[in-house]
């Protein structure tokens, strides 16, 4: 059972070993040497003396490596991390020096890789549920997924490996090392199309802390490439613009090929977004940034002034003018993207009209929105439950009444001032109303039990 390190060793060993050292390594079978090191280390161990036990450590991993008698070493692993009064340096050092030599074992031999996979479930196996050594854990963890990864193709088992561990709870390993780990833990879950899994993942990385280290710019933007990813998976639309504004502001993105295809995508994303005061006031901020209208072409461009302006969008002269950038993207080769787009267009055009207009007849409309009667009422009926627009329709008119409440752009009016008097003085009368309705029953219930009293003395 290992012990905390001592404060000071009860013997020092050194000498003993500058002397025994020069002597063992004369012996000509190295299963002797391992024997008499052995010896030495049960001496060390007992004495508490840290800086001899490392030193004798180190020469039974180097003789067994340089004999290549791994099987040996696989079993001393299991053997000194057991032993009664182990220091837990000890078998903290043993283990990393085990792990400099498996780089030795050439992964392309059959015979090698399988030694390897051993001496690595090995030191898995005695590194389990121990604090002080959960960095080599989390390095051999690694080092075993990327075989099973790039060896085996086994997929499921390498993220079965890798996301086993909670690297973000570990003190002893560095903060860089933690993303790092946890970044491929995410990019092995997205590349199984395990998005749920990859997006709980995330949650263990803060935006704000990917700062002030040597690789907190890469790390940032490969973290939010996996957001993105994420993001179009969810069709989140709002939230792939918000991290496309983020990735763009990072220098190295700023330099780099996909600097134009990442402001193109955020024009076609926010015009996909759902309307709301958040996308009202994103798309704004976009169509007056002088980095798109300098960058990305003109054409493109101007979707942010269509999209802005209160004036009503035909869905077919769009199609004709964009069919070719549209084709050229692999946002809108998704159907559901190209679907949401038309949404989108009819959704601008009944907020246009809701502002412009008092009362439309619903045939009328249908032809203004390009569409059937019944598509016009389930667009206008899911627009007012969301509350961008307050309409009511007529049927047996065919009569479309919007309602002309003043209200600020941009604002939701689900929140207005107004809308909230309103549904508390409904939520206030209908009180008073229920309360005089139990005031009541109350009365009935004392008549009706003073009554049967009555009778019953009579």
């Amino acid at each position: 059972m290992s012990r905390e390190d001592p404060i000071k060793a009860e013997k020092d060993f050194s000498a003993t070993l500058d002397e025994q050292f020069p002597i063992i390594e004369k012996i000509p079978n190295y299963k002797e040497q391992i024997d008499k090191y052995l010896v030495l280390e049960k001496q060390t161990r007992q004495s508490s003396d840290l800086s001899s036990s490392k030193r004798i450590l180190e020469r039974l991993v180097n003789v067994l490596v340089s004999n290549g008698d791994w099987n040996y070493l696989n079993d001393l692993i299991i053997i000194l991390s057991k032993k009664h009064g182990q220091l837990k340096s000890s078998i903290q050092f043993f283990i990393q020096e085990v792990i400099k030599n498996l780089k030795q074992l050439n992964e392309s031999d059959p015979k090698e890789l399988e030694t390897k996979i051993k001496l690595i479930e090995t030191i898995r196996l005695v590194t389990d549920k121990k604090i002080f050594v959960e960095v080599e854990r989390a390095i051999v963890s690694k080092n075993l997924a990327e075989i099973y990864l790039n060896q085996k193709n086994d997929l499921d088992k390498a993220v079965e490996i890798l996301c086993d561990l909670q690297v973000e709870t570990y003190s002893l390993m560095p903060f860089s090392d933690k993303i790092e780990y946890i970044l491929e833990q995410i990019q092995l879950t997205l590349q199984k199309g395990d998005y749920n899994q990859a997006k709980i993942l995330s949650r263990k990385i803060l935006l704000k802390t990917l700062k002030n280290f040597e690789k907190a710019d890469e790390f940032k933007t490969t973290y939010l490439k996996y957001l993105i990813d994420i993001n179009i998976f969810d069709y989140d639309y709002l939230s792939i613009v918000k991290n496309l504004l983020l990735l763009i502001e990072i220098p190295i993105v700023k330099e780099s090929k996909e600097f134009k295809d990442y402001l193109i995508s955020i024009v076609y994303y926010i015009i996909l977004s759902t309307y709301d005061p958040h996308q009202n006031d994103l798309i704004n901020k976009i169509s007056k940034n002088p980095i798109f209208s300098k960058t990305i072409d003109s054409k493109i461009f101007k979707l942010l002034e269509i999209f802005t302006t209160d004036e009503l969008i035909h869905w077919s002269n769009i199609e004709s003018l964009y069919k070719q950038e549209f084709s050229t993207t692999s946002i809108f080769k998704d159907v559901k993207n190209y679907e949401n787009l038309q949404k989108r267009i009819i959704e601008h055009n009944l907020r246009v009209i809701n502002k412009f207009y008092q009362y439309m007849k619903l045939d009328r409309l249908s032809y203004l929105l390009q569409l059937s009667t019944d598509e016009s009422e389930k667009y206008i009926s899911e627009l007012v439950n969301n509350g961008m627009i307050n309409a009511k329709i007529n049927r047996p008119k065919g009569i479309v009444k919007f309602d002309k409440t003043k209200r600020i752009e941009g604002m939701d009016p689900r929140t207005s001032d107004n809308h909230i008097n309103a549904v508390l003085n409904d939520w206030c009368f209908d009180v008073d109303k229920l309360l005089e309705e139990i005031d009541s029953i109350g009365h009935l219930i004392n008549k009706e039990e003073m009554m049967y009293g009555i009778k019953k003395v009579i």
